[in-house]
């Protein structure tokens, strides 16, 4: 009688731990469903346009395609910096992130600051982009129609937005590599971004946590950075654009940037797109 009683506690402590077990793993998925919910309602908030991103400042949303111009813009396809000026002055004139469209090209970093000012946004950080490219392919060679056009791999340069399939992070933005320079809210001043002076131009042997180049080799690509290339000026004031344009190859990509030209740059193969 004895025995018996020892072995009915023994399994009865045996079903309490079992039903404890239970509980904890059910509260466990519960967890995780809470989670995964908080992101979708993250995911929510983004407007029409524009894709979540997780990172390491916090959740932001970047438009999904590089921006192209409104309907109502006097000059759907700006030449120069004086009509890009003369759509940003046009009060019913907005950048947009829409699927088909010709992105906003010969705009300088200065005007595309003002455009994503005006349609509520702002152009993204180096973090801020690279977070939102991440998991781009960034191909070596052999670039299709639906890679990321940095080879004239496209039926037209620049592109239409999201012309490619396969040309999208792991966030969702297409275009990210290649197609045009995209300018953001950074500069370099005497070679420097901010308290850090910047390797020479070259290929990227090392990079930073937002994907700027530590290191770089005049003669010969990396495979851990795919090959990505710094083209810098290091005398005065120098606007900063990332992930190359329709015929940098190889050089185009994650890790890529451009650091040679002024704010007020503008050219056909530069354009943007805008966080919130």
């Amino acid at each position: 009688m004895a025995a018996g009683k020892k072995t009915w506690r023994i399994r009865k402590r045996d079903i309490v731990i079992a039903v404890f077990a239970f509980i904890a793993t059910v509260a466990g998925i519960r967890a995780s469903d809470g989670l995964l919910n908080k992101n979708k309602e993250a995911q929510g908030v983004c407007p029409t346009g524009m894709a979540y991103v997780l990172s390491s400042g916090g959740g932001f949303c970047i438009d999904v395609y590089e921006n192209s111009l409104g309907k109502a813009c006097p000059f759907s396809n700006p030449k120069n910096q004086a009509e890009s000026r003369t759509d940003i002055e046009q009060e019913s004139c907005y950048p947009v992130s829409e699927k088909g469209s010709t992105p906003w090209v010969n705009i300088s970093q200065s005007q595309a600051a003002l455009a994503c000012r005006k349609a509520g946004k702002r152009l993204p950080t180096n973090e801020e982009w690279q977070a939102a490219a991440l998991g781009t392919p960034d191909l070596l060679s052999d670039w299709s129609a639906s890679d990321c056009q940095v080879d004239f791999n496209w039926d037209k340069q620049p592109g239409l937005t999201g012309s490619a399939k396969s040309c999208v992070s792991a966030s969702g933005a297409f275009d990210m590599i290649g197609n045009v320079w995209e300018w953001v809210d950074e500069t370099i001043s005497e070679g420097k971004l901010g308290d850090r002076e910047l390797p020479e131009q070259g290929y990227v042997l090392a990079a930073d946590q937002d994907g700027i180049a530590s290191e770089t080799a005049s003669d010969t690509g990396d495979e851990n950075y795919y090959h990505d290339y710094l083209w810098i000026k290091k005398q005065g004031v120098r606007a900063v654009a990332r992930g190359g344009y329709w015929d940098n190859q190889s050089k185009a990509g994650q890790y890529s940037a451009y650091m040679v030209s002024q704010p007020s740059f503008t050219g056909i193969g530069v354009g943007f797109r805008c966080v919130k």
